[in-house]
């Protein structure tokens, strides 16, 4: 256990030291604030690509424009104008009215009538402003208690990212902002009011939500200003997010009490003139220019997220602690470094440079981009994760832990190279240009039979000369080494230091200079005189093999085998057997055995080997194969069509005219054979005892097919086919055939037609024989009706056609007996 513990330390120790490390760096940097612009405009990019949510129909704004403005025809807008607006609103019953206009001094006219109507609107809520240069409230409103903080919190960049609730004054009362006070009135009506959790960490309930006060560190904030409580704002948008009517269609009754009715109101300017605009996360785009918001938006946005969180659980944005914030960043700084280490340890990837650093950087991007994807999904969740010091660590540690690795197999590659180098079993070498050992291994001393790499190097001062047998295979390797700069088991014969002559493979390549001109070459040999040995003997053996396998095959046919399954005669063994359809052809001398008595035992069997070897190429070249001589006798098999056995039978008659025109040359009178042949059902195996087994075929169409062969001479024909090898021919009508009789085989009661096949015999008498044919078969057929003498005429009337028809001869002299 221990062991793989530190192996797996030391594999893995860059990481474990790189990543705390980097992470260090990193959370130091974030604390010193150098990344809070980069995270502010992370979060405002995640705010612009976030959905656009439904208006909030809860909230209606009353907006100030410039044709209000010019209507009026002043600003401020006289008391006498808000008086009417407020009357005509106040007339269908808002929940709540915020008016976000200082109205600290009177404008008249109608400012009487304007104090009237505060008197008697209990819930308008005035404004002041109370953070930097103050603006007081108005005076009857601040008697009612009706005025609220109409202050915003803007960062560094100008932007709007966080809202302000509350703040306690001097004499530490607690004054609410608009946001905050219409919001908790609005929020009363619905019976939903404000508890509280824990006093001193200010968390408090309200509805489905628990407020929790912005820190001066939360999220991308580095120590700024948190005073009062505060908290991010979860802007719904800031165009198109809440229902918006002008001033001039309120005065004018266009706008529906239903618009109005059991609705915040906001009423605020919206005017370029009155400056009363700010810039939010919704205003940085790249191809327009930014855009400020209204206050009175910024507002409309607080009060709607509040509202939002108590009654529909919509998610205020929160942070996690800047412990917990630090912990992830480490888990993307251990990613990036575990993750490059992992990704560059790819054999395909070692050692192209290109490659490496190609595939770092698509890791890099695809992390990366796994870190942005799940902190976009957190926000939309409702949290504000790192993301720059995240990246950052993990593209950080991913360089690093790269660069680390990079630096290490090279240390390690080295390190390896020095120990190949000393323990190799091959001859390891570097050459000079003109023949002389720059250094050399012990392995390859030895080879040379020498004590010491030194002592080689100083005794070979030309290695062409001293060391190859043939000096022209040296003046090859460096004729190869200049075209192709590298040689690849170059063999050759060298001596050893005793004199004695062994075979070396060597491999080398040509070691070049920035310019590309060769300073030396380096590789490695091996002694492969045992393996020269082997190699020798090897080929004589696989010779004997060869003609071996080529004796067995003139036993024990190479289509039998395949018949049967086998890939080798080694792998027969006794019983294997297979059984299909195929034809099987007999083939025998016509009186042979007269023939043999007038031989000498050596004539004879020259006669038999010479007519065997005008027979055997007619059976191979129709895909057949021979399976025993019997004799003057020949067996063969057709695993494929009949037409195969029946095209071998007329090509071997067709031989044997040259055979007997060479016996005449020779003053030797000529032969005949005959032939038959049947196809059906037959058993192909093997039979025999412990000590000689024997292929063999068992079948009653090998008896047929014998019984046809011995019909040829009753008949007085050459060959003779079964109806079974009849009805599987392609197509009968490409040969000259005849109907000749039907027989009856030995033990069987079925009888079997047979064929007379004439397609070997001269064109003269084949064309008379076709012209009889309808002529024969009729006879035949009135002989088998035991019509004989009307059979004798018709084959009489053959015979004077075709006088060398010896079948019509025999049928004429069984009619008259």
């Amino acid at each position: 256990m221990g062991s793989k513990l530190k192996t797996w330390i030391k594999q893995w120790q860059g990481v474990l030291l790189i990543a705390p490390s980097v992470t260090l760096i990193i959370l130091a940097l974030n604390a010193a604030g150098l990344f809070q612009l980069l995270e502010w405009a992370t979060l405002d990019q995640y705010f612009r690509l976030r959905p656009q949510e439904s208006p909030d129909s809860r909230i209606l704004l009353v907006s100030i424009d410039e044709t209000d403005i010019n209507q009026v025809g002043q600003w401020p807008i006289p008391d006498g104008v808000l008086a009417d607006l407020i009357t005509t609103m106040k007339a269908a019953e808002p929940r709540v009215i915020g008016l976000n206009l200082y109205r600290d001094l009177p404008v008249e006219p109608g400012h009487q009538q304007w104090v009237e109507v505060m008197q008697s609107t209990p819930n308008l809520i005035g404004v002041e402003k109370r953070v930097g240069d103050r603006v007081a409230s108005p005076p009857t409103l601040d008697a009612l208690n009706r005025v609220a903080l109409a202050d915003l919190m803007v960062d560094a960049d100008g932007k709007i990212r966080r809202g302000l609730l509350s703040i306690k004054q001097e004499n530490d009362e607690l004054q609410l902002s608009l946001a905050a006070r219409l919001a908790l009135q609005y929020l009363k009506s619905e019976g939903i009011t404000l508890e509280e959790i824990n006093a001193n960490q200010q968390r408090y309930r309200l509805g489905k939500t628990i407020f929790t006060p912005f820190q001066t560190d939360d999220g991308g904030y580095v120590d700024v200003d948190a005073g009062g409580y505060q908290i991010l704002l979860n802007f719904r948008g800031v165009s198109d997010s809440f229902d918006t009517v002008s001033l001039r269609d309120v005065l004018a009754d266009r706008v529906s009490s239903e618009k109005i009715r059991d609705r915040i109101i906001l009423i605020g300017s919206k005017a370029q003139s009155t400056n009363d605009l700010f810039f939010t996360p919704y205003d940085s785009t790249i191809f327009a220019p930014p855009r400020r918001a209204a206050a009175v938006v910024i507002h409309a946005n607080l009060t709607s997220q509040i509202i939002s969180s108590a009654i529909d659980g919509r998610p205020l944005i929160k942070v996690l602690p800047n412990p917990v914030e630090g912990v992830l960043v480490l888990c993307w700084s251990f990613l990036g470094a575990a993750g490059s280490l992992v990704w560059l340890k790819n054999k395909w990837l070692n050692p192209k440079t290109l490659l490496q650093l190609l595939a770092l950087g698509i890791y890099i991007v695809l992390a990366s981009g796994c870190s942005l994807i799940g902190t976009y999904l957190l926000f939309l969740a409702g949290w504000w994760l790192p993301v720059i010091p995240s990246l950052l660590a993990l593209t950080g540690s991913a360089v690093i832990t790269a660069d680390y690795q990079s630096r290490r197999l090279q240390q390690e590659a080295q390190q390896k190279y020095r120990r190949i180098f000393e323990n190799a079993l091959e001859g390891i070498f570097q050459t000079t240009l003109d023949g002389r050992y720059r250094s050399a291994n012990p392995a390859l001393a030895k080879i040379y039979g020498y004590k010491s790499p030194e002592e080689l190097i100083t005794s070979i001062t030309n290695i062409k000369t001293q060391l190859y047998v043939d000096p022209k295979r040296r003046d090859y390797f460096i004729q190869l080494m200049e075209q192709q700069g590298e040689v690849v088991s170059f063999e050759s014969r060298v001596y050893r230091r005793d004199g004695s002559i062994i075979w070396i493979c060597e491999h080398a390549r040509s070691v070049c200079d920035d310019q590309g001109n060769v300073l030396y070459y380096q590789g490695f040999i091996e002694d492969i005189s045992e393996r020269k040995q082997a190699q020798v003997e090897r080929e004589a053996f696989t010779r004997e093999l060869f003609q071996l396998n080529q004796s067995f095959s003139q036993f024990v046919p190479r289509q039998f085998l395949q018949l049967l399954k086998k890939d080798s005669i080694c792998d027969v063994k006794l019983g294997d057997q297979s059984q299909q359809n195929m034809s099987v052809l007999f083939a025998d001398i016509r009186n042979f055995t007269s023939l043999s008595e007038a031989m000498k035992p050596q004539e004879t069997f020259n006669f038999i080997n010479r007519y065997l070897s005008y027979m055997e190429p007619a059976i191979i070249q129709n895909q057949g194969f021979i399976d025993k001589y019997i004799g003057d006798a020949i067996m063969a098999l057709f695993s494929g069509s009949a037409d195969d056995a029946v095209n071998a039978a007329i090509a071997m008659l067709q031989q044997l005219k040259c055979y007997n025109q060479e016996r005449q040359k020779a003053g030797e009178s000529p032969i005949e054979i005959g032939i038959g042949i049947n196809t059906g059902l037959m058993m192909l195996g093997t039979v025999g005892g412990k000590t000689h087994i024997n292929s063999t075929v068992l079948s009653d169409a090998v008896n047929l097919a014998s019984r046809l062969e011995h019909l040829t001479k009753e008949y007085g024909v050459s060959l003779l086919i079964s109806h079974y090898t009849f009805d599987h021919l392609r197509d009968p009508s490409n040969y000259s055939f005849r109907l000749i009789g039907r027989v009856k085989v030995k033990g069987k009661s079925q009888t079997v037609s047979v064929f007379d096949v004439f397609d070997a015999d001269p064109p003269p008498v084949r064309q008379r024989k076709l012209k009889t044919k309808t002529m024969f078969e009729q006879a035949l057929c009135l002989y088998s009706q035991r019509e004989f003498s009307k059979a004798a005429k018709l084959f009489q009337q053959c015979l004077e056609f075709v006088p060398e028809d010896k079948t019509a001869k025999i049928y004429r002299q069984r009619c008259q007996k």
